[in-house]
C-alpha cells in the first residue's frame, strides 16, 4: 500500500501530513491503526532513512469536522503542537476547506483554532503567559517595573509559564561576548530593535518559542506588544494584547512531496 504525503514546515520544524480528507476508510483508520501510525512515524521522521521530520500529522474528515491526530519523530501519540497544526492549516486552506477567517481542527486533546490571515499567512492563540506561581506575568519585576541593568551582552533570564510549560528566556540586547556553552532547553532571544527579536528555540516548538520570546521581551521592556521574531530563518509576526493571549502568525510552506510503502509485514 502507497502512502502519499506532504513535508511542510514553519522555520525549522518540520512535518510529514497525510491527507486523509476524502479517503475511504481502511486498516489505518481501524483500532489497530493507532500502533500503525507510530510505525510510519518511526520510519518516515528518521533523518537518516527517511524524510528527516519532527513527527506525522494525520488528517481526515469526519462528521463535516477536520480532524487531526499527531505522533512524534519517536512514534509517541502527542496533542498537536502548535506548528503541526499551522502546517495541517496550509492542507485544509489548499484544499478548500478553511473558513474566509478561521478554521477548526479537532483533536482527541480538543479544538484548535486558526485565523486565516491571508493565502500565506495563518495564525493562533498560543496562551496567556504566566509567573511559575501561575500569577500575572506583567507583575515579574515587583513594584519597581523593570529597572534592571546588566553589562551589555551578558542577559537576564526570564522565567514563566506559558501553555501549562514552564520556559527560561535568556533575553540580550547584543549578541553575548562570550558563549561558556547553552542551557539546554533555555530560550535565546536577541532584541535587535523593540520591533524585532532573533530567536534561538532551544529545541522547542518555534510558534511556542517565538511567544515565550516575545512575552519575556515585552515585559522586561525590550520589545512592544507586536513584534517580528526570527526563529530558524522564518519570520513571525507575535501580538500580544494587554488583555488576552499571545498571537503568532506564521506562513507554513511545502518542502516536497513524496510516497511512503506500507509493506504487509507492517499490516
Amino acid at each position: 500500500m502507497n502512502l502519499s504525503f506532504l513535508k511542510v514546515r514553519v522555520a525549522d520544524c518540520s512535518w510529514i501530513l497525510f491527507d486523509r480528507l476524502s479517503s475511504p476508510r481502511d486498516e489505518l483508520d481501524s483500532a489497530e491503526g493507532e500502533g500503525l501510525w507510530a510505525t510510519i512515524a518511526r520510519d518516515i521522521c528518521s533523518r537518516s532513512r527517511g524524510a528527516a521530520a519532527d513527527g506525522i500529522a494525520v488528517v481526515r474528515r469526519e462528521a463535516g469536522a477536520a480532524t487531526i491526530e499527531t505522533w512524534d519523530g519517536a512514534g509517541a501519540v502527542e496533542p498537536p503542537t502548535p506548528v503541526s497544526v499551522i502546517c495541517a492549516s496550509r492542507l485544509l486552506f489548499d484544499a478548500g476547506i478553511a473558513g474566509a477567517e478561521s478554521m477548526q481542527l479537532l483533536s482527541p486533546s480538543g479544538p484548535n483554532e486558526v485565523m486565516v490571515i491571508d493565502s500565506r499567512n495563518f495564525g493562533m492563540a498560543v496562551g496567556e503567559p504566566l509567573r511559575e506561581d501561575g500569577k500575572a506575568l506583567v507583575d515579574i519585576f515587583g513594584k519597581y517595573g523593570p529597572g534592571l541593568s546588566s553589562r551589555a551582552g551578558s542577559g537576564i533570564v526570564v522565567p514563566l509559564m506559558l501553555g501549562g510549560e514552564s520556559f527560561e528566556v535568556a533575553l540580550f540586547d547584543r549578541p553575548p561576548e562570550r558563549r561558556h556553552g547553552r542551557r539546554s532547553g533555555r530560550i535565546e532571544a536577541l532584541a535587535v530593535s523593540r520591533h524585532e527579536l532573533r530567536v534561538r528555540k532551544g529545541g522547542h516548538d518555534p510558534v511556542v518559542a517565538a511567544a515565550a520570546a516575545a512575552a519575556a521581551a515585552i515585559v522586561a521592556d525590550y520589545a512592544d506588544r507586536e513584534l517580528a521574531v526570527v526563529v530558524g530563518g522564518d519570520e513571525l509576526v507575535v501580538q500580544w494584547p494587554e488583555d488576552g493571549p499571545v498571537f503568532v502568525a506564521a506562513a507554513p510552506s511545502y518542502c516536497f512531496s513524496g510516497e511512503f510503502w506500507i509493506g504487509e509485514s507492517m499490516l
